[in-house]
């Protein structure tokens, strides 16, 4: 998945973490920073409701 960000940000971003980086890492990178992005969107949503859990239990006795 392409990432959100255009080059020119991701580069704004390197530089503002202070990392110094090779333009081959640059490039590996931000070829999977589209899936980091979607990752991102993901922790950021807000969680599901309980009742859309599965409604399973465990248990460890036999025959239950």
């Amino acid at each position: 998945m392409p990432p959100k960000t255009t080059e020119a940000e991701f580069e704004a971003l390197v530089a503002r973490a202070g990392l110094t980086l090779t333009a081959a890492q640059k490039a590996g990178i931000y070829a999977a920073f589209g899936g980091i992005e979607a990752m991102q969107a993901l922790v950021r949503a807000p969680a599901p409701p309980p009742e859309a859990e599965p409604a399973t239990t465990f248990s460890a006795e036999p025959g239950r």
